[in-house]
């Protein structure tokens, strides 16, 4: 039920609204269902309270007629012993009285007529009886009257004391009745709640659990699919079995996967054609330019001043532009290795202090004018770094690079420390600064800034950099201020670990 009942929801062929939609109505409905189950057990509880006062008023009044009979008994025996006028008259209109309660509790109790109607002949012939013994005593037949009360009076008050005795018998009965019925309604309507709210609760949390499920299910699906496809797998497919929304959704995202596969396969492929254009090609230009920069040398060197200034100043120029070229050749040659994996990594113990100071003045060399300052901030008791050599030199030397181009007056500090076990090299510079939108691009390839000025270079230097880094198992970060300059740091271990080159 687990799997199966997600999958038949989700086999719907609805819209996502229309099924939530439908499971809100459902539970509204149960809502609604359960209220009216509610209302109907406490219709029947209410009834059944209105059954019990009735038979409790019942009782009430057969005892009060049970008591009046006893009453109207006593009074006739005192009016026979005590046999006066004013005693007589009120003994008749006491039982004319009690005639006509006798009326009212007829009217009352009309369920039990017959043994009313029975007690209603007696009580006639009671009266009857009574009246015919006052009337014997007020003709001074008093012997008479007492006789007449003891054979026929009392006899007729004796059953009626017994019917209404049986009135009330009966009427306790039926209370005790409506005590059991009422006992086992309320246990049935108990169970009859009890078992609605758990079906209900189930039906719900039931129906809850498909629909979400055939929601959740999908959409987790499609991100650990997503999640596989940033990451570069695109060999596989999900399989949703919606037919709304969600499926749709997985329909285009194994249509976009086979796209990005096929494109990533193209990319592979043009990639390393580029790879191997630029490591054919790299032999072809570098030769001729290196014939190019020894002949524009011998010229300058052996001609001394048969040349003129201009002539001098051009051929300058040429090297300039030469060697500018053989460097973007070797910066392109060593893209191409890293992307392919084939640039070799030599490790040896190596001076830190020695390779700053080899690429400071190697920058140092190149400044044309005063206005920049290369600052040394080299910690003592450096440890030898394990690493490649010259693939740190590179590295310290494009980071050098880059802020002198940048850099239109001030200095560029860099500085060596230690700091939490490893390596630490910083590069600033009080140059132009990089806005923080940029911030993340300056590492791409080709990328030279947006600051609106052309300056020098090919935008490969900090890309490079940041290869050779992570090549030598460290990594690089950047802060920058626009108009105050930019920080480049480079974090790596003492010891390489052949792991980092994964």
């Amino acid at each position: 039920m687990k799997a199966w009942l997600p999958r038949v929801v989700a086999r719907v062929p609805t819209t996502v609204h229309t099924k939530l939609l439908l499971a809100f109505l459902t539970i509204v409905v149960l809502l609604i269902t359960m209220g009216l189950v509610g209302l109907y057990v406490l219709s029947g509880v209410n009834q059944r309270t209105e059954e019990a006062v009735k038979l409790q008023r019942k009782i009430a009044a057969y005892r009060q007629l049970q008591h009046g009979t006893m009453a109207q008994l006593y009074s006739v025996t005192s009016a026979l012993l005590v046999p006066e006028e004013q005693t007589l008259s009120a003994t008749l209109r006491q039982l004319n009285q009690f005639g006509y309660d006798l009326d009212r509790l007829e009217f009352v109790a009309s369920d039990e007529a017959e043994l009313l109607n029975q007690v209603r002949k007696e009580y006639d012939r009671f009266i009857e009886t009574v009246t015919e013994v006052i009337n014997l005593i007020r003709a001074g037949k008093a012997d008479e009257g007492r006789e007449l009360q003891r054979t026929h009076a009392s006899p007729l008050a004796e059953r009626l004391e017994r019917l209404t005795n049986q009135l009330v018998n009966r009427a306790a009965a039926d209370v005790v009745a409506s005590i059991e019925t009422s006992h086992a309604a309320y246990a049935n309507s108990r169970w009859v709640v009890i078992a609605f709210a758990v079906g209900s609760i189930g039906l719900a949390l039931t129906l809850g659990y498909a629909f979400s499920w055939s929601l959740i299910g999908p959409v987790k699906e499609i991100d650990s699919r997503l999640k596989q496809i940033a990451s570069g797998d695109f060999s596989q497919r999900i399989e949703i079995v919606n037919r709304d929304e969600l499926g749709t959704l997985a329909a285009n995202l194994n249509r976009m996967n086979d796209d990005l596969g096929e494109l990533y396969r193209q990319l592979q492929t043009a990639n390393r054609h580029k790879s191997q254009f630029l490591a054919s090609v790299n032999h072809e230009l570098r030769t001729p330019l290196s014939a190019i920069m020894s002949y524009a040398g011998l010229v300058m060197s052996d001609t001394g001043s048969q040349i003129s200034p201009l002539q001098k100043e051009n051929l300058q120029d040429l090297l300039n532009n030469a060697d500018r070229l053989l460097t973007l050749i070797d910066s392109l040659l060593d893209i191409a290795k890293i992307e392919a994996g084939k640039l070799e990594v030599r490790i040896e113990p190596v001076e830190v202090g020695e390779i700053i100071q080899s690429a400071t003045f190697t920058i140092e060399s190149t400044l044309t004018n005063d206005r920049i300052h290369v600052v040394r901030d080299i910690a003592p008791s450096i440890p030898v770094l394990n690493t490649d050599r010259n693939k740190l030199r590179q590295v310290v030397l494009n980071l050098l690079d880059n802020s002198v181009k940048f850099t239109e007056r001030g200095e560029v500090r860099i500085s060596v420390w230690q700091q939490d076990g490893a390596l630490k090299v910083a590069v600033s510079d009080t140059g132009i600064g990089i806005p923080t939108e940029y911030l993340n691009q300056v590492f791409e390839e080709f990328h030279r800034g947006t600051s609106g000025k052309e300056y020098r270079g090919t935008g490969l230097g900090l890309a490079i950099v940041k290869r050779l880094v992570g090549l030598l198992g460290g990594h690089v970060e950047v802060s920058s201020v626009v108009g105050v300059g930019s920080t480049f740091t480079i974090t790596l271990p003492f010891e390489y670990r052949e792991k980092a080159t994964a």
